[in-house]
């Protein structure tokens, strides 16, 4: 998370990777929106791409780990879901969004919830909060 967090204060885009059962990085992701003009371009959405093209699977066995600067968006959350992810790990949440608009009508916790009979996922929050929310509040994203 830490790398992470550097390339967010650097790169000034949301963040992510994906991390396999040994806690090797398999790939990073950063938000792509405007640039591809794909509203889905999230860094999540784009870590979960590489790394299923990376590894050549459609689906994560287990052991894997997304990680986010940002707490996912309903979207982002549902994805990790049906692509087999085991857990999601973020730093910021959205009380800490700055300019940042509040696009997650349904937070993370909730999205993972009710996704728990296709696919359950670990969640940890707030993750390393201290050393991102400053950014966050700062910078519009």
């Amino acid at each position: 998370m830490s790398e992470l967090i550097e390339r967010q204060w650097t790169r000034h885009s949301i963040q992510s990777a994906i991390v396999n059962p040994a806690g090797k990085v398999i790939c990073f992701g950063e938000t792509t929106v405007s640039e591809s003009h794909d509203p889905t371009a999230h860094a999540e959405i784009n870590s979960i791409r590489k790394a299923c093209t990376i590894l050549e699977i459609a689906a994560f066995p287990k052991g894997y780990w997304l990680y986010s600067t940002f707490e996912p968006c309903p979207l982002c959350s549902s994805a990790a879901i049906w692509a087999g992810i085991d857990g999601i790990v973020y730093a910021n949440n959205p009380d800490y969004r700055g300019n940042e608009p509040n696009w997650s009508f349904m937070s993370c916790k909730e999205v993972l919830a009710a996704g728990s009979s296709i696919h359950p996922v670990s969640l940890i929050q707030d993750f390393k909060i201290d050393d991102i929310k400053g950014y966050f509040i700062r910078h519009d994203v």
